[in-house]
């Protein structure tokens, strides 16, 4: 089941949100994230939080209807955007895309990241997308594909990356060892369409972006 997550951060662009929408077969929104749903003239299926930031003709509007409204106290001990997630896989989501998850707030970003981790701990798919990026985590090897030259990067999560392989790159890499903070993997470029990534444990965030 295919979830779209939408929270309070930097809001998509009218394009990106359709194409996610397009795809998605449930829609959850976190507190302010519901705003650029209502400026765009679409109803979640869910709205939770704690609602401080929310827009007041966001609420009303969405109280008037089918959308399960879920209201939690403004002092507690998780996100907003964490319950979204929490709420996504008890319904059954499998693959989940997160909109709104990214902007000024570093501490949040920080935050989010470790959702996606949570999602890999569980087996559900999961990805950060935004206008200029996409950010994946994975604990095996793995594919990504992206056009000619389009870049992409990756970073050690937590652990330590053993015996990293990078293959069809334009910066190749043979039994590497990442650790958190080498800059070693950032900014290499798709030479075909696809990519092949290979290392022994660890987990790796992959990050596909664009200017």
């Amino acid at each position: 089941m295919n979830i779209l997550i939408i929270s309070g951060g930097t809001p998509p662009s009218r394009e990106l949100l359709k194409k996610e929408v397009e795809k998605s077969d449930y829609i959850i929104c976190a507190d302010s994230g519901a705003n650029c749903l209502y400026k765009n003239d679409i109803c979640p299926d869910m709205l939770l939080g704690d609602f401080d930031s929310i827009k007041s003709e966001t609420l009303e509007a969405f109280k008037k209807s089918n959308c399960k409204i879920t209201t939690f106290p403004a002092e507690k001990d998780f996100t907003d955007s964490e319950m979204a997630i929490e709420e996504a896989i008890n319904l059954g989501g499998d693959n989940l895309t997160f909109l709104g998850f990214t902007g000024t707030r570093i501490d949040h970003m920080l935050g989010n990241l470790g959702l996606l981790n949570k999602c890999l701990n569980k087996n559900v798919k999961a990805v950060m997308k935004d206008d200029n990026n996409e950010i994946y985590i994975y604990d095996k090897s793995f594919k990504i594909k992206g056009e000619n030259k389009s870049i992409f990067s990756l970073q050690a999560y937590c652990d330590e990356v053993k015996n990293l392989t990078i293959q069809g790159g334009k910066y190749p890499l043979v039994n590497y060892n990442l650790k958190l903070g080498d800059s070693r993997t950032i900014s290499n470029e798709f030479l075909n369409e696809e990519v092949s990534i290979t290392f022994s444990s660890g987990k790796l965030l992959a990050i596909l972006s664009k200017d």
